[in-house]
């Protein structure tokens, strides 16, 4: 079954760090230019804009970060989930393969031994 369905585990970690990497900076963006810096980026025009992007993404980032910070812990919970099933999985095939070759070295025991028995 696992050639049927595979999930990555690696790249499900990636994919929570670059999520949270994002809102970070972004976060950093809106703080370098948050109103404590106000006239410092350029001329009035350049200024009003920056204000206005800080403004209107400030309450968006707060948002953003709400999600990612879901996102994250839902990708994390599913990363250990597969995790678990894939080591259950593997124990149980290695129970599987111990009896099966535990049956098999028995049988040739046997075998071998009736076989020896009936040759003399």
């Amino acid at each position: 079954m696992a050639d049927f369905f595979q999930v990555d585990l690696d790249v499900l970690q990636r994919m929570t760090r670059t999520l949270t990497d994002a809102g970070d900076h972004m976060d950093a963006a809106l703080k370098a230019m948050s109103s404590a810096h106000s006239g410092q980026v350029g001329d009035a025009v350049l200024n009003r804009a920056a204000d206005d992007f800080q403004h209107t993404w400030h309450y968006g980032l707060g948002q953003l970060q709400q999600m990612i910070k879901e996102t994250s812990e839902g990708v994390n919970k599913t990363h250990d989930a597969y995790k678990q099933c894939d080591d259950a999985v593997g124990q149980a095939m290695q129970k599987i393969n111990g009896e099966a070759m535990s049956g098999i070295d028995s049988a040739v025991s046997a075998a071998t031994v009736r076989g020896a028995a009936a040759a003399k």
